[in-house]
């Protein structure tokens, strides 16, 4: 069990989210990092679509009311007990009753997960605990954690995950992976000047300080913009091109539908690379055909598959691989 001392810039509870509602206008929500949810959560023998926390950038602390496991995935926030003793990403450690957990800040990426034994007690809100701030559901009351807030484990008293660490060499996470970020060009490059993907592709961007859940902003030379389309149906991933040439890439608590033309769409593999991206960060994109990208995807999933298998929790992946991360 865990209360909260201090948020930090924005604490959500996250699950893999509510996909398949965005004919009604409700974004899919989750964690931003798909991979580093799904292995916090089998570090702490929960399933991949178990709630955990998601931490951002750091500032927070947590501590413990009772003692208990938590498993740490995803960036390097500077995770650290009350004493000092660095806590790093891709393992399950105890914590006595009373100890806290701080974040000291980004070290490497954007966003850590927390889990904990069984994954986060909370109730589910269209089928997921994911928090969407914008249309205030999900998590505790639709907001943010804040101060006093207490986090439940499924599994109260259990200890048993304490001492596992993530295979990080058989499957590292992938915002370690080094070159541009993929993207599937289309569906709107008629409505764009020719070879906007080619100077999407040539160009290098700044992510911008206006970056969020919703959408991050790319700083850097403008792209030509195109005419005015139909608003039409868009995804996390979708790279909009609006009057300013500068380009948007749609995230998790983004809007449905859209009428900026899109040059192309980050696929879900890429997802937990575009979830680490920090205010500042230089990132490059390259085109990558839609069959490349299923197959990209697959090849992920394989190899959290074995690493569950490495750990010991492979029956909690059963059944649920083909929608884990993301």
């Amino acid at each position: 069990m865990l209360e909260v001392v201090a948020p930090g810039p924005l604490l959500t509870l996250q699950d893999r989210g509510r996909p398949g509602l965005a004919h009604l206008g409700v974004p899919p929500s989750g964690a931003c990092d798909p991979w580093g949810l799904t292995v916090a959560n089998l570090l702490a023998q929960a399933p991949p679509d178990a709630i955990a926390v998601e931490v951002t950038l750091g500032g927070t602390q947590l501590r413990a009311v009772e003692t208990c496991t938590v498993s740490l995935a995803g960036a390097d926030l500077g995770a650290e007990l009350d004493d000092g003793r660095p806590l790093p990403a891709g393992a399950v450690y105890r914590l006595s009753a009373g100890s806290q957990i701080r974040f000291a800040g980004s070290r490497t990426g954007m966003r850590a997960y927390v889990g904990l034994a069984g994954g986060v007690a909370a109730r589910r809100v269209l089928g997921s605990a994911s928090t969407c701030v914008p249309a205030g559901i999900g998590g505790i009351d639709g907001r943010p954690l804040r101060a006093g807030d207490v986090l439940l484990p499924v599994r109260r008293g259990d200890l048993g995950a304490a001492g596992r660490a993530w295979p990080a060499r058989r499957a590292p996470h992938p915002a370690r992976l080094d070159g541009p970020l993929r993207f599937v060009p289309g569906p709107d490059l008629r409505h764009l000047p020719a070879d906007t993907a080619g100077a999407l592709a040539a160009a290098t961007w700044r992510v911008g300080p206006a970056s969020d859940r919703m959408g991050m902003r790319l700083e850097g030379a403008a792209l030509l913009p195109g005419g005015e389309i139909l608003s039409h149906p868009v995804t996390p991933g979708a790279i909009q091109v609006p009057a300013d040439g500068r380009p948007v890439v749609l995230f998790v608590d983004g809007p449905t539908i859209g009428g900026y033309p899109v040059v192309g769409v980050v696929p879900r593999w890429e997802r937990s690379r575009l979830g680490q991206l920090r205010p500042g960060d230089r990132v490059t994109f390259a085109p990558q055909d839609a069959a490349d990208a299923r197959a990209a995807w697959a090849e992920q999933q394989r190899r959290l598959a074995a690493a569950a298998r490495v750990i010991g929790v492979d029956a909690l992946w059963e059944g649920l691989a083909d929608g884990a991360g993301g």
